[in-house]
């Protein structure tokens, strides 16, 4: 028995007018995921096949399950959702689905990768007894950003806030992940923890001003927001095999 048709008896169980409910979930405009109490997705509508690219769901349905999701269990959207299957209404805002996450890890084909912003709202419905028969989510996306993931973006944050003082947090909060799964999922992603991604860019922009004539290494040091005396400096000689003053005579040369 497919599982469209065991949510219709377990509705018609419930004295709950199985066609109308569905009626409404076909036809509703925005995406509608529906999951069994212990987690699993037993349905969704035809604007969440459509929103996540989805030929295919039998990949998903009876197979996912959100409860053991664990690109979601290192978020604070993780309690949000146990909330919900506890049997309270709950909403989520401008929630980043880690939609390539989802599609490897559920192994449903795509061409073309996502990243998606959306407004969550999780709704139990219960029987009689006040026990949860299912959980709706109805899913409002408010960004889309096409082709780019997570770390694109967190890799453009760090690129245009190379001069501030860098913080894990602010990168992790700037694509609404755990600084935790973060910090995990950029180094898988990358090779390096993201400090030293901010550290590269910055080793990267200092050495743009020595090689301004104009500038000299202190200045080109202050230009970029930290003391020639420092820290960088010997990072500088790290990564370069250089002093900056050698550095820089050598280019002007």
């Amino acid at each position: 028995m497919s599982f469209d048709k065991v949510l219709k008896q377990i509705l018609e169980n419930q004295s709950i007018e199985s066609d109308l409910f569905f009626k409404l979930i076909v036809l509703f405009p925005y995406p509608i995921q529906i999951y069994a109490p212990d987690g699993t997705m037993i349905m969704m509508n035809e604007a969440c096949k459509a929103e996540f690219n989805i030929s295919d769901e039998s990949a998903i349905i009876g197979k996912y399950n959100l409860l053991q999701d664990p690109t979601l269990m290192d978020q604070d959207v993780y309690h949000t959702i146990r909330t919900a299957f506890s049997g309270e209404t709950v909403q989520t805002y401008d929630f980043l689905v880690p939609l390539h996450l989802l599609k490897n890890m559920n192994h449903v084909p795509t061409t073309d990768l996502e990243a998606l912003y959306q407004d969550i709202s999780s709704i139990p419905i219960k029987d009689d007894d006040d026990n949860i028969i299912f959980i709706v989510n109805v899913l409002i996306t408010k960004r889309k950003l096409q082709g780019r993931t997570e770390i694109d973006i967190a890799k453009s944050y760090i690129e245009e806030h190379w001069k501030e003082e860098f913080k894990t947090s602010d990168a992790a909060k700037a694509v609404c992940l755990s600084n935790a799964y973060f910090s995990r999922l950029f180094k898988a992603s990358t090779g390096l923890t993201p400090f030293e991604y901010y550290t590269n860019v910055k080793i990267d922009k200092i050495k743009d001003k020595l090689l301004d004539l104009n500038l000299s290494v202190e200045k080109a040091f202050s230009e970029c927001g930290v003391r020639y005396h420092g820290h960088y400096a010997k990072i500088f000689k790290q990564k370069t095999g250089f002093t900056p003053s050698q550095f820089k005579k050598s280019a002007n040369k």
